[in-house]
């Protein structure tokens, strides 16, 4: 995100990585979060979320929260966590597009035409090539 973005773009998108903290922390965390607003450690731990986590889209950023949640409902996280999340959530993707995309196994590989089946497929198209030096009517 950090090469792809402008530097407004950037900046509002590490807003949003830190907000993402903030409500994590709001949902996990809800008795210490609030008291150490506005202290050195507490910009620390939100600079250091956004630091570990600028590189990601939102939406990766957002499904890994869900996730911790989901596996972890009375625990907090660090960004760490959430980055782990994230990578391994691109390697199942990444796995599921290799699979989609790559040759099936099962499907014979594909024959070339011998020059036979080549000139009948072309007859059969109507496609009548014309020859090197040769007349109009080649």
């Amino acid at each position: 995100m950090s090469k792809s973005l402008a530097s407004q773009d950037f900046t509002k998108h590490q807003a949003m990585v830190g907000l993402e903290l903030e409500v994590m922390a709001k949902k996990l965390d809800r008795f210490g979060w609030d008291r150490d607003r506005n202290s050195a450690a507490h910009d620390r731990l939100v600079t250091d979320w956004i630091a570990a986590l600028a590189d990601y889209t939102l939406d990766e950023i957002r499904a890994a929260c869900r996730q911790w949640v989901r596996d972890n409902p009375r625990k907090m996280c660090n960004e760490g966590d959430i980055r782990r999340l994230i990578q391994a959530a691109r390697r199942e993707e990444m796995a599921r597009y290799q699979a989609a995309t790559s040759p099936q196994e099962d499907a014979p590989p594909k024959k070339r035409p011998t020059p036979e089946e080549a000139h009948r497929i072309m007859v059969e198209a109507g496609f009548k090539p014309r020859k090197f030096g040769g007349g109009d009517d080649q």
